[in-house]
This record gives C-alpha cells, structure tokens and sequence, in this order.
C-alpha cells in the first residue's frame, strides 16, 4: 500500500471508529435517560392519583365519567408466551398471544377550580385475547358512572417497516390516538384540552381482574419498557475495537510484507 492510500485507510479507520465510540456513548446516555424514566413512572404509581387538569403525560390520573361503548377501536398486538412457572403478583399466569389492546372513548370532565366542563379522553381498557382467525370476542362494558385509575400516555407512531394502521378500515397497530380519535369521529376540541388526543389513558387493573379486557398492572408496564441501551452500547464499543483490531492486523501485515520487500531487494 502506498503513502497516500496508507494515510487515507488510516484517515477512514479512525474517523469509523470515533463515529463507533460516539454512538456507543450515545446508547449509554439514553440508558440513564431511560432508567430515570423508568423511576419516575415508579414514583408516580406510589403517590395518589392527580386529578385530570393537573396531571401530565406518564403520571397516574383518576377520572370519573362513563363509557361510551359505540365508540370502541381496537388495536392489534401480541404478548410474549411466559417463562415456565412465571407468575403476577396475583399469582395467575401471564395472559400470552395474539390480541387486541381496547380503546373505548370515555366522557369524563376536566376541572380547575369549581369550574368543570365535560371532555373526552381514549382510555386503553386492557388486552384481549383473540382466537387464531383473530376475530375480536364480544366484551362487556360497564355501564352508568364509573372511576378509573390509570396512566396518561404519548400515542405512538408508526414505524418504518409494516404492518401499518390503516384508519378508514378502523385498523390500528400503533396507538396514534389522533388516527383512532378520527376514527371514532372527535375532533381535537373535544379531547383532553391541553393534550388534543395526543395521549390516551392507561386502565389500571382492579385487583385479580379474571374477565378481559385485562387492565394494565404497574409492574408489567415497567416491565414492557424496553431498556437494551446498554446492550447497545457494549455492541457499538465492540464494533469500534474490532475495527482497530482489524486495521491494526491488515497495517501489520502491510509493513511485514515491506520489510520483507526491503530485504529481498538488498539481497
């Protein structure tokens, strides 16, 4: 390898390798980022649950209003099978499979003092198993007034690859509650006034709930967050040294061969 080529795979090696270190540094950021996240959830769910008007995204809320049945989207996912003898903390296994997460609309009110006026907010009621053929059971709702304590959450959006949700068929795989809120026929104004349906309300379990739709249990929802950050970052590390391994072995090799050019030539 000549000078220049010489300087250039060294120029490339290094800049490779310092672009490595920056994105493994990156996922060790964002895993401190996460495990605050992940605590402040774990706080929330230990404090009283606020108010509507005062509570924000990832805070535990209670709401008192009634469900409106006719307004119910459903959104499609699935539960990892349990590991062998795993068990909640009602000792019941796991519910596993193919699902729908149902999205009822909820007429509750929003209060700031003694003056209240009535709003509506996408409640996420819990998982419900589906057949193979994945038609959605039929479900009870629970009629005249009701309380609910949950959490307030960020819709999700799309990724990059498919399945995608499909609103004027009424199929969602992503929680984009504004695409569900369309669905069902609200507007923005009639949502939540500070969030616009960018959030929906995260149903708490009752105790050992036995009928689904099953309602979200803290632990399992600080479980479902995914924290591989520093997984990532290992990788993104490991990557960066075998680059320099792998150049170190290919300059070695170069300078080997032109030494032992060199003494060819004096002999």
């Amino acid at each position: 390898m000549r000078g220049r080529s010489l300087v250039l795979f060294s120029a490339f090696t290094l800049i490779g390798t310092l672009v490595l270190v920056s994105l493994g540094a990156w996922q060790w950021q964002r895993r401190s980022e996460k495990r605050a996240f992940i605590a402040r959830i774990a706080e929330a769910a230990s404090r009283p649950a606020k108010p509507l008007a005062e509570a924000g995204l990832w805070e535990r809320v209670r709401i008192t209003g009634r469900y409106r049945p006719e307004k119910t989207a459903f959104i499609r996912t699935s539960r990892p099978a349990p590991k062998p003898g795993e068990r909640d903390r009602f000792g019941r296994v796991p519910a596993s499979g193919f699902g729908v997460q149902v999205i009822t609309a909820f007429n509750t009110e929003f209060c700031e003092g003694s003056a209240c006026r009535p709003v509506v907010i996408l409640v996420n009621r819990g998982f419900l198993p589906t057949p193979p053929s994945g038609a959605i059971p039929a479900i009870e709702t629970p009629t005249g007034l009701v309380t609910l304590t949950g959490f307030l959450r960020p819709g999700e959006r799309e990724g990059v690859f498919p399945p995608y949700n499909d609103p004027a068929k009424g199929t969602f795989f992503f929680r984009s509650t504004p695409e569900i809120a369309g669905y069902l026929g609200f507007s923005p104004q009639a949502s939540h006034p500070a969030l616009a349906f960018a959030a929906s309300f995260d149903r708490e379990a009752e105790g050992a709930e036995s009928q689904p739709p099953l309602g979200m249990d803290v632990p399992d929802l600080l479980k479902s967050i995914p924290d591989n950050h520093l997984e990532y970052a290992i990788t993104w590390w490991s990557l960066a040294l075998t680059n320099l391994g792998v150049a170190g072995v290919f300059l070695f090799g170069q300078r080997r061969r032109r030494d032992e050019n060199a003494v060819t030539d004096e002999t």
